[in-house]
């Protein structure tokens, strides 16, 4: 039995030694598995914070652009209503005209404009009446006709069978405005 036993105790050594050969690569193996492992989640790790990097570069960047377009937006808007402002003035101004001034610019408006026989109607706001308008050389030389007081701002309104010329001067200020609008924003705005 001695035999037997001794093949017994080799062979539970040699699976011993088998063993343990086995466990120790396997250890080994986890050892090297486990730090590439940690190299990959290492790399993976920079590679994560330098993509965040980038995308936060590129997020704040766009924000900037934003940004910058909406002041631009609020100083464009800001311009746009000192602008307006101004021509508002201008027919706050036009309104307030004194009676000489006022007539006189009737007067040239209803010369530059007027047809023989026209119907010609005087704002209600205007400072003065029927028979100072009808007496205005202009008028009687084109033979005008009187229409009444028409509630618009300022100024007058012609018509015919043809056609109507609104003289207001709101129309006229919104007219002018068309045409003056990029003088006026550059003599306002002209150091920013």
């Amino acid at each position: 039995m001695e035999g037997k036993e001794a093949i017994i105790a080799r062979i539970l050594g040699d699976a011993e030694k088998r063993a343990e050969t086995i466990l120790s690569e396997a250890e080994n193996n986890a050892a090297a598995s486990l730090g590439d492992a940690r190299e990959w989640a290492e790399r993976y790790k920079k590679a994560q914070r330098a993509l965040l990097e980038k995308e936060t570069e590129s997020v704040v960047s766009g924000r900037k652009i934003v940004a910058g377009l909406d002041c631009r937006k609020v100083i464009l808007r800001a311009k746009r209503e000192v602008i307006d402002g101004v021509f508002s003035r201008a027919l706050e101004k036009a309104l307030n005209f004194g009676k000489e001034r006022y007539l006189a610019v009737v007067e040239r408006l209803i010369g530059e404009n007027a047809e023989k026989g026209d119907v010609v109607f005087l704002a209600k706001s205007a400072p003065f009446g029927e028979d100072e308008l009808m007496a205005l050389p202009v008028v009687k030389a084109l033979g005008l006709q009187f229409g009444g007081r028409g509630d618009f701002d300022g100024g007058v309104y012609l018509t015919n069978g043809a056609c109507d010329k609104d003289l207001s001067f709101r129309s006229i200020v919104a007219e002018r405005k068309e045409e003056l609008e990029t003088v006026v924003a550059a003599s306002v705005f002209a150091r920013t």
